[in-house]
């Protein structure tokens, strides 16, 4: 398992990317998630198979992107005090599109 930290506004989180089940529990019913109480993001260890997408390291960063979200969005303070920031599909609406959204800003030179 590899750890790597992360700044989100200011508070570091780790995550621990290629966790196993048997070492985290909580992996049996998701791919990933992030614990907030404790700042740590876990993204569970993907191997392929016949039943699995092709595509693994892809998917593991889809579902890192989607954790990051949860934490930014907990770490601003919109987690606790709105219903949407918690709703999975607005999560994974700005993870899936941030990369598109990201390639516009760049083409643009918008950094800031």
């Amino acid at each position: 398992m590899k750890k790597i930290k992360i700044n989100v506004l200011g508070i570091e989180y780790t995550a621990h990317l290629g966790a196993l089940e048997e070492n985290e529990p909580r992996l049996s019913d998701f791919d990933g998630f992030t614990d907030t109480s404790t700042k740590d993001i876990y993204i569970a260890k993907f191997e392929y198979d016949n039943h699995s997408i092709k595509d693994l390291k892809k998917h593991s960063h889809q579902v890192l992107r989607h954790e990051i979200v949860h934490a930014f969005l907990f770490e601003s303070g919109l987690d606790c005090n709105s219903d949407w920031a918690r709703n999975e599909e607005i999560v994974d609406w700005i993870a899936l599109q941030f990369p598109k959204i990201n390639k516009v800003f760049e083409s643009l030179n918008i950094k800031e």
